[in-house]
């Protein structure tokens, strides 16, 4: 007898031995039992993943000599003819190569005919999305109303490309891509059966790279045993297929975030001499970057990723010294180098300049944590208030000073130096803008930055040192109203409150810093709170205020 590739000498004879598709043999079982069975159906599901194989022991469960049964013999004569393609009533038709009209209507004109020896005359189509339109509208009566003794089987990768009204009359079966747990058991199951050696690692590597197909994963471990023999290494097994070290991505990702810029240069160096497809590199390790990200934020990785405890333990300390929003930054620059090494002329290029853009990009907190160290900076901010005062505290800011001279709005103007106040009248006027900000927030931000006068006990004048949008809303005759409530019940009953306009020159004046004033400055940029903050999120400084008791 001659060779058989495993991927035919394994293929399932039963609905038992089918793989990773429950919901499919169940549904079969279930309806040749109960004597349900439907005229046609549509199995639809990526390549090597059973369509076929289902499809035949359909076949054999519905023309088995015991049948029908959801458990045929596999020993009468209909069952081994099935088996070994070459039954008159179970035919099996190419899609690709049968796709035009002409075809079928041959095959309209056959059915009529009845089984030469089985109960039922079954075509299995495959690929059948391949059929021309005028094909599809040629099938679509006899599919609808076909003889008793027919019963169609359609196969398909690309279920979209079939007519809706093709599907509307079949039953649908998805399949599904198997598991890489369940290909690395069946793998084990044949390498022992033949009498192979091969590692659970190099399993799970011929797994991966089947991509959830099962007769993908039965070719590689074919090719590995012509190249290596009965003993495989991971050795021979890498140099083989072209498979990217899992030990060369904790490299490069360890390099990327410890900022090893000559290391990852390095390794794409390594990559590129190796032969290894660069873009497939750049996929490899954004995947590697997304189970580092499922390990932070599943409870229960291993049902997420294809990796065994060892590589978890790997990844999980390799993902302790990172975030889950900079990981997911990695995530998008690779998907990003990965598209540009596909358009680019140099794509060694490329790569690189893709992980030293890992590794300049800055690292973001996540929001839980930024959260916990603003709540503990807060902590510490009271507790140092509590015990020693206001942190900013110090002298009153000679920009702030409280002054006053005689000038009302209906009143004419008069320039009068400022002279300072004690601090007890700067604390009044700090009560009287808290009771404004509570009542029109508006009118305090306004006020927050005047010069204030104060020559006589019973007058308050506001400089507003030219800032004319400013003057103009504190004088609208509301806002000013409330001011003067406002002031007489915190100042007293017989303060009145008049309004300076001041000049443009006052205004600049107003801005200067004195010396005092950027020694205040410094000292707040110094504190070991603001330096925290700053660590904390990463920030810079744009703008230092200072004021009198604001503990700013």
């Amino acid at each position: 007898m001659s060779y058989l590739v495993l991927a035919r000498k394994w293929r399932p004879q039963r609905f038992e031995d089918v793989i990773g598709q429950p919901h499919v043999v169940q549904t079969l079982t279930n309806a040749i039992s109960g004597q349900r069975i439907a005229h046609a159906y549509l199995f639809s599901g990526a390549r090597g993943i059973g369509k076929t194989s289902v499809a035949r022991i359909l076949a054999k469960a519905l023309n088995c000599i015991e049948g029908p049964s959801p458990t045929p013999c596999n020993q009468c004569e209909s069952c081994k003819e099935i088996t070994e393609s070459t039954s008159l009533d179970v035919l099996e038709i190419d899609g690709a190569s049968n796709r035009g009209i002409n075809e079928i209507r041959e095959l309209r004109e056959n059915i009529r005919y009845l089984p030469a020896s089985n109960p039922y005359k079954i075509y299995i189509i495959d690929e059948v999305h391949m059929l021309t339109g005028e094909a599809f509208n040629a099938l679509l009566k006899t599919l609808e109303e076909p003889p008793p003794h027919v019963i169609f089987i359609f196969a398909t990768t690309e279920p979209h490309r079939i007519p809706i009204t093709i599907m509307s009359r079949c039953q649908l079966f998805d399949f599904r891509r198997i598991a890489g747990n369940d290909i690395v058991e069946h793998l084990r199951h044949i390498a022992q059966a033949e009498d192979i050696q091969i590692s659970d690692v190099s399993l799970r590597l011929l797994a991966r790279e089947a991509e959830g197909s099962m007769r993908d994963g039965q070719s590689l471990l074919e090719q590995m045993i012509a190249f290596s023999g009965k003993n495989i290494s991971n050795e021979d097994l890498l140099e083989v297929l072209g498979v990217i070290d899992r030990q060369l991505l904790l490299d490069a990702a360890g390099a990327v975030l410890s900022g090893d810029a000559t290391r990852c240069l390095e390794i794409v160096e390594r990559v590129y001499l190796h032969g290894h497809d660069l873009r497939r590199f750049c996929q490899e390790l954004a995947t590697h970057f997304r189970n580092l990200l499922v390990l932070k934020v599943s409870k229960e990785p291993q049902h997420l990723v294809d990796l065994t405890e060892a590589e978890l333990a790997e990844l999980r300390e390799q993902a302790a010294e990172v975030s889950s929003a900079t990981l997911q930054q990695f995530f998008h620059f690779l998907l990003k180098g990965e598209e540009e090494i596909r358009r680019a002329s140099n794509p060694k290029l490329v790569l690189e300049m893709t992980l030293l853009r890992l590794i300049q990009l800055p690292r973001v907190m996540d929001i839980d944590e930024i959260i916990t160290q603003v709540l503990h900076l807060e902590q510490k901010i009271s507790a140092g208030e509590q015990s020693s005062g206001p942190i900013f505290a110090g002298e009153p800011d000679v920009s702030e000073q409280v002054v006053s001279s005689d000038y009302s709005p209906t009143e004419e103007e008069e320039k009068t130096e400022p002279a300072v106040i004690a601090e007890p009248s700067a604390g009044k006027w700090e009560d009287l803008l808290e009771r404004i900000r509570q009542e029109k927030p508006a009118l305090a931000a306004n006020l927050e930055r005047v010069n204030v006068k104060e020559p006589q006990q019973d007058r308050l004048e506001l400089d507003f040192n030219g800032n004319e949008f400013s003057y103009e809303m504190v004088k609208e005759k509301t806002s000013f109203k409330l001011l003067n409530r406002l002031g007489r019940e915190v100042l007293g009953e017989k303060v009145k409150i008049s309004l300076n306009p001041g000049s443009h020159e006052g205004r600049h004046e107003q801005r200067g810093k004195t010396d005092r004033q950027r020694q205040r400055q410094q000292k707040a940029l110094k504190h070991p709170l603001v330096t925290e903050a700053l660590e904390i999120f990463g920030g810079e400084i744009v703008e230092v205020r200072v004021g009198p008791d604001k503990g700013k």
